[in-house]
């Protein structure tokens, strides 16, 4: 019954009597908030508006100097698509990560620092205008902070190979309550003690710059005097992402890239589904009934035939390392489906990336609680 009602206040609004007071406050102290998208460094918002006639809402960050990433949907799937992008002059381009080669998506056009990003989407061989406003009113209000640091190998040596480490983090907004700020730290960090986030956001830089330090009393400066030093040139690059941001539901992804020698370096993303009204983190256990990943492992079979193409007729083992996909934790809920996402290596290999399907509500309603 608790998870019936969570659906139905995704989906029109209704809320435990429990929080609406709380919560009605809350409302009345975002619906006027306005991100300056120009003149701010680092900054989340959440926008919508229409494309194509199809209205949207993107869940939009500025997370390192000139780079833009996060997450929009169109509202009538709820199904979360990856976007990242760049800033030239006053040219935004975000681009959508729809895993096609043969063709771009992307949105072009102005930020203003009165909350709207207007211009011109491309993909699917047309083009529609859009014009997105900031829109928080139902929104958990965030704030992003970044940094980053290098160092060299040699400090001695001209063109010493470099340790390159960057860092960006969610945390939550000043005007949040401090029992959601508490639950949220928690979720961020993993420790509710740590309350202070230009700390935090160096935490894992530092560490990153001390271990560099210390493989460097192996490198053999005849390799690198060679120009044999491209495995030194280590790469580390974290950032938070929002993938989807309604009360009570906030979605939380955290990246994670890092090169340290080799062939290539290893990457994934991991996800968070936050009840803010309860303060827990939703499991699939606590989701769905007993026994569902027996029920959901064709569904994923058949979201990733779709996704990749492959034919009913074509055994999965070809394309992947196991015969068939079977739910794990790395979990999303929106208002019109769920998601599981499986880090390279996990059931495909390297090559493929990491693998994110999607399932509407309409084919789970048998494992539903």
């Amino acid at each position: 019954m608790k998870r019936v009602l969570l659906l139905l206040a995704l989906a029109g609004g209704l809320l435990p009597a429990c929080h609406s007071g709380n919560r009605e406050k809350d409302l009345q102290d975002t619906a006027s908030v306005v991100v300056p998208l120009l003149s701010t460094p680092y900054y989340y918002t959440q926008l919508k508006g229409a494309v194509g006639g199809r209205q949207i809402t993107m869940e939009l960050l500025k997370t390192a100097p000139n780079l833009f990433r996060g997450y929009y949907y169109y509202d009538s799937t709820g199904q979360p698509i990856s976007i990242w992008g760049s800033q030239e002059a006053d040219q935004v381009k975000i681009y959508e990560d729809n895993g096609s080669r043969e063709e771009e998506r992307f949105f072009g056009g102005m930020l203003s620092d009165d909350g709207i990003f207007k211009g011109v989407w491309h993909g699917d061989s047309t083009s529609h205008h859009f014009e997105l406003h900031t829109d928080l009113r139902k929104a958990q209000a965030l704030k992003v902070y970044y940094a980053a640091d290098s160092v060299q190998l040699l400090p001695s040596f001209t063109g010493s190979p470099l340790g390159i480490a960057s860092n960006s983090i969610l945390w939550p907004d000043p005007a949040t309550d401090s029992a959601t700020a508490a639950f949220l730290r928690k979720a961020i960090t993993g420790d509710v003690r740590v309350t202070v986030p230009e700390r935090f956001v160096k935490r894992a830089i530092d560490s990153f710059v001390t271990s560099y330090r210390i493989a460097a009393k192996d490198a053999d400066s005849s390799d690198i005097a060679d120009g044999q030093s491209a495995s030194w040139n280590w790469t580390t690059e974290s950032d938070m992402k929002v993938v989807y941001n309604t009360w009570p539901l906030l979605v939380i992804e955290k990246y994670a890239y890092d090169f340290t020698g080799g062939a290539h370096g290893n990457s994934g993303a991991f996800y968070q589904t936050l009840d803010l009204a309860t303060r827990k983190v939703i499991t699939p256990d606590e989701f769905f009934k007993p026994g569902y990943k027996e029920v959901l492992s064709p569904l994923l079979d058949k979201a990733f035939r779709k996704k990749f193409h492959i034919d009913e007729d074509e055994s999965l083992d070809q394309s992947l390392l196991v015969k068939t996909i079977v739910p794990n934790n790395n979990f999303i809920v929106t208002h019109k489906g769920v998601a599981f996402s499986y880090v390279p290596y996990e059931i495909g290999p390297y090559a493929l990336g990491q693998v994110t399907l999607f399932l509407p509500f309409t084919e789970l309603k048998s494992v539903l609680k």
